[in-house]
């Protein structure tokens, strides 16, 4: 790196400039990883996008906002997902992500520091590709949700991620073939599927900021 990161949003904003883990990183929450393969045609008409926001406090401890979707709404109900949604006509991604965020939970870009993208996600049974925003604030915003929408939001420490025991699987048919799906054990609903692979790949980025930090400084201690 041309600079010495000091932070982990100055390391994530370095990392970006060249390859993320991606694939590397998400592969270990997927849990239909042969399905994954598949990657969407450039010029598919069908393919839709959406963009969500990853939003990091920096306050102790780091925490990385989730909100729990409506059980009432046609798709996803009632699963942990980051703030977030379809992309809409003649809108860009990093739109789609603020406005969402705001409508959401009540979070305005003014509140937080985008980092960057992450990388992006295809879905293949909705055939979304998702477009991870990757954003950091200093002390956690307030939040006023959409019930419409959104039933809680909620944060996680980073550290509780990087806990191995808590990811564990569960069985659970799809598309009437049983599969262990991984999942993290952080909240009453199982945090799986999208939401969790680019959480993956935000905890790798963590994890390799500490290794940084610790050949740097000669411990493991992070802001």
């Amino acid at each position: 790196m041309s600079q010495e990161p000091n932070t982990f949003p100055s390391y994530c904003k370095a990392l970006m400039r060249g390859p993320l883990p991606g694939r590397e990183a998400q592969i270990t929450m997927d849990p239909v990883p042969e399905e994954r393969s598949l990657t969407p045609g450039k010029n598919n008409p069908d393919t839709r996008e959406s963009a969500v926001l990853v939003l990091v406090s920096l306050d102790e401890p780091a925490s990385i906002l989730y909100t729990l979707r409506n059980s009432t709404l046609l798709n996803h109900a009632g699963q942990i997902s980051f703030p977030g949604g379809r992309q809409e006509q003649g809108e860009y991604p990093r739109d789609t992500a603020r406005r969402e965020a705001a409508e959401e939970v009540g979070i305005r870009p003014h509140q937080y520091e985008v980092a960057g993208w992450l990388s992006p996600l295809f879905v293949p049974p909705s055939n979304f590709v998702i477009q991870p925003l990757l954003a950091f604030c200093d002390e956690r915003p307030a939040i006023t949700i959409q019930p419409a929408e959104v039933s809680e939001a909620f944060w996680v420490p980073v550290r509780d991620l990087l806990n191995e025991k808590k990811i564990k699987t569960r069985e659970h048919v799809i598309r009437g073939k049983s599969i262990q799906i991984p999942y993290w054990d952080i909240h009453s609903v199982p945090l799986w599927g999208a939401t969790a692979m680019i959480t993956s790949e935000l905890t790798t980025l963590y994890r390799r900021y500490l290794s940084y930090k610790s050949t740097k400084t000669g411990n493991g201690a992070a802001s």
